[in-house]
């Protein structure tokens, strides 16, 4: 590709007298138009294109899309002839870590230490007192004189407290390795109303969630039925009931007296 002004060296960014920014090169074949940054761009102008030592006019010569840098002609053949410097435009730029690239030795030692729980079992206690909370009872290996348990079988865990289902014996070792990280400071919730009925599998409720108060009538659709009395003396109650058992209809049905002595007879009929 020409351009005007003498033949000099192929910049290189990383050798600039000032700093630049990450920058990043390519080497042209004269047929591929597309090319794979690493760092995900939003807009032309994000970037400064250099092919050749000619800069390139964003949208024109170039354009990008996430992390796929794509010229409207191919640049020539050569090595390392594209480079591409990534500007520090407002909050566009990304730099993204590569999948893998994160090793035990970049991990702070308060995340990274797995903690081991050894105490020894006097015969009558049930249960043993972490030194902290695990995630849940499967981020943990508990073993009993080296015989692995299971939970929730052998064991349960609420806190920091395992509960055995069965006595150790007196004197049994009784070790806890920790195998996640710590999670003690760290709660994921459920934002309100998150939940809708696509994340709640059919059937999944039942009539002791109901009952136990775990789903209130403050969290139940309205059937339209006006709470009240139905059916006393004057009146009979008709109650409709739909295939979940819900009464979606009650009404009084008043009671009459028919001329004939002795015989009631309903009003409507």
């Amino acid at each position: 590709m020409a351009y005007i002004g003498a033949v000099a060296p192929g910049y290189d960014p990383t050798r600039a007298s000032v700093p630049q920014l990450d920058a990043e090169r390519f080497s042209g074949d004269a047929t591929t138009t597309a090319f794979t940054l690493t760092r995900q761009v939003v807009s032309p102008t994000d970037i400064d294109v250099i092919v050749e030592n000619v800069t390139q006019e964003p949208t024109v010569a170039y354009s990008v899309n996430g992390y796929t840098l794509t010229f409207t002609g191919a640049p020539g053949s050569g090595t390392n002839n594209i480079y591409v410097i990534y500007r520090a435009s407002a909050g566009s730029n990304y730099a993204f870590v590569p999948d893998g690239s994160i090793t035990y030795a970049k991990l702070a030692n308060n995340i990274k230490q797995f903690t081991v729980d050894a105490v020894t079992a006097n015969g009558t206690g049930t249960t043993v007192e972490l030194t902290e909370a695990p995630a849940s009872a499967n981020s943990i290996i508990v073993s009993v004189d080296g015989v692995i348990q299971t939970a929730p079988t052998n064991y349960t865990l609420s806190g920091s407290t395992i509960t055995f289902t069965g006595t150790p014996d007196n004197g049994a070792n009784v070790v806890v390795r920790h195998i996640g990280f710590r999670t003690t400071s760290t709660v994921t919730a459920l934002q309100a109303s998150s939940v809708t009925a696509t994340e709640i599998a059919d059937g999944t409720i039942t009539a002791t969630e109901i009952a136990n108060g775990t789903i209130t009538s403050a969290k139940m659709t309205a059937t339209g039925v006006t709470a009240g009395t139905y059916g006393d003396a004057a009146n009979l109650a008709s109650v409709v009931v739909d295939a979940q058992g819900r009464i979606t209809s009650a009404t009084n049905v008043t009671l009459v007296t028919d001329p004939i002595p002795n015989i009631l007879m309903l009003s409507g009929m």
